[in-house]
């Protein structure tokens, strides 16, 4: 950073001292600037800091009104990146030069882009020793340079008045130039871009039911950068036969309907779940049901742990306990012998279950 910055404040430099050298100087380009950065809080430079970019590069200030050939610089985020889209001419024969850079940070992203067209468009870039017509900078017919005064952001400013070293870069010692305005810093904004989840895998029940249940869950979302919202729906059945004490001869199903409002971190999700469940007891001829109260609602949480393996795709495993502010209550009899004792389960006050699941983001 600070030898891009002394870079930029020695094309500055020249600016001013030019003088008479300018007639000696190797041939100059230049260039209209067409350039959208429009992502608020992620630190992009201006259009006028990115002029002053391409003038560290150069050695000269190429952004000119009066050239003939465009630069456009286009900037949008890709997904956790952010992509820089350039265009212009070719300077070496027809049709378009392009290119697309991506980086994690907006402001080394423009710093790589004007690097890139010093590459392309500084000296070598073109056939022979002069370049094209329509890329060489037009003549000035100032007799003298007209004063200076560029927009350029604090931290900048900072920078080149050597607040970061401790000692000052520039000749005045500590303050700003006088061509230069401070540019107040536009408040931050965190962005919070909304993608739909949906969700499926296999779950199990180890406690709270009459044995261990298995079956799958399917889960449909919201998520923000810290905040998520869903509804979940879970069926599951026990393989073994036996309900209660004694063993009844038959199975145990249910169907679990959450709803989950999630705390959001980098790989785990913090929920508040509030769920319905029905069960349904499926006897054997030899059993008669009695009674059996199946409907219950409970509270409680979850916590899962995410592992994104693509942007698109990610597995997530994780536990759910409840709370269920009702019991379910069971009994049967024997139709062969009612002399035998009723079959009897009441369930206990707290469910576990377990999940495992790929998640997938359903629109980019």
């Amino acid at each position: 950073m600070i030898e891009r910055v002394v870079a930029v404040a020695a094309a500055c430099a020249a600016l001013t001292f030019s003088g008479s050298a300018a007639a000696e100087a190797p041939p100059q380009i230049a260039f209209r600037l067409d350039y959208q950065a429009k992502l608020p809080g992620r630190g992009c430079p201006s259009a006028d800091e990115f002029g002053l970019i391409l003038a560290g590069e150069f050695g000269y200030l190429l952004v000119r009104d009066d050239a003939a050939a465009t630069l456009r610089v286009e900037t949008r985020t890709n997904r956790k990146t952010i992509e820089a889209e350039l265009s212009a001419p070719n300077p070496a024969g027809e049709g378009e030069w392009r290119r697309v850079i991506t980086s994690r940070d907006c402001r080394e992203l423009v710093y790589d882009a004007a690097t890139l067209v010093r590459i392309r468009f500084g000296p070598g870039g073109w056939d022979g020793d002069e370049p094209p017509p329509w890329l060489l900078a037009p003549p000035r017919f100032e007799v003298e340079l007209p004063a200076l005064r560029m927009v350029m952001p604090a931290a900048f400013v900072d920078a080149m008045a050597g607040e970061s070293s401790g000692a000052p870069l520039s000749p005045w010692e500590g303050t700003s130039p006088p061509w230069v305005r401070r540019e107040p810093e536009p408040a931050a904004q965190e962005e919070t871009p909304l993608q739909m989840e949906g969700a499926l895998g296999p779950a199990m029940a180890p406690y709270g039911l009459p044995g261990v249940a298995v079956g799958g869950s399917g889960l449909i979302g919201l998520r923000w950068r810290r905040f998520a919202l869903g509804l979940d729906v879970r069926g599951l059945v026990t393989p073994a036969l036996g309900i209660g004490d004694p063993p009844a001869p038959g199975r145990t199903s249910v169907v679990n309907i959450a709803l989950l409002g999630c705390g959001v971190a980098r790989f785990i999700d913090l929920c508040a779940v509030v769920n319905g469940s029905r069960l349904n007891f499926d006897l054997d001829k030899v059993g008669q049901l009695q009674s059996a109260d199946t409907a219950s609602l409970g509270f409680g949480g979850r916590i899962a742990a995410r592992w994104q393996f693509s942007s698109r795709f990610a597995l997530v495993g994780y536990t759910d306990v409840t709370g269920e502010i009702r019991n379910i209550v069971f009994r049967a009899t024997r139709l062969d012998d009612p002399t035998i004792p009723a079959y009897y389960w009441r369930s206990p006050s707290m469910r576990v279950a377990l999940g495992l699941a790929v998640s997938a983001f359903l629109f980019d």
